[in-house]
């Protein structure tokens, strides 16, 4: 009988271990906002409409560039980027919960070159939401 009481106690506690990491839960960090553009490093501006299901803890620009319209106080929000846009992470956004990163959007409204402004058409730029 004590071998039986023994492994009941061994799997109680592997029980009881394993329910105490809530996995369910929520789990806060950084989502990262990346650019894909055919003209890495010759845009200037950008106009981005970003969308959440909840207001993300800060909104914060990559390094060489400056954001417009913030802070980002609602889970809707357009906003602007200028500096010298490459390809890569654009923005970071501290959130709630980075298991929700598919309800988070961002969406390129308007680009313009660096070089006296001209807009851009939107063909072959994206932006992507990610871990």
């Amino acid at each position: 009988m004590t071998a039986l009481r023994r492994t009941v106690a061994a799997a109680a506690v592997t029980l009881l271990i394993a329910c105490g990491s809530d996995s369910t839960g929520p789990t806060a960090g950084t989502l990262t906002v990346s650019l894909t553009t055919p003209n890495s490093g010759l845009d200037g501006a950008a106009i981005v409409l970003l969308s959440a299901p909840a207001v993300p803890g800060s909104v914060t620009p990559a390094a060489g560039l400056t954001l417009w319209g913030g802070p980002v106080t609602t889970a809707t929000q357009t906003i602007a980027l200028t500096g010298t846009l490459s390809a890569g992470t654009i923005l970071t956004l501290q959130v709630d919960d980075t298991k929700r990163v598919g309800q988070y959007s961002a969406t390129l409204r308007q680009v313009a070159a660096t070089t006296g402004f001209a807009l851009r058409p939107l063909a072959g730029y994206s932006l992507t939401v990610t871990k």
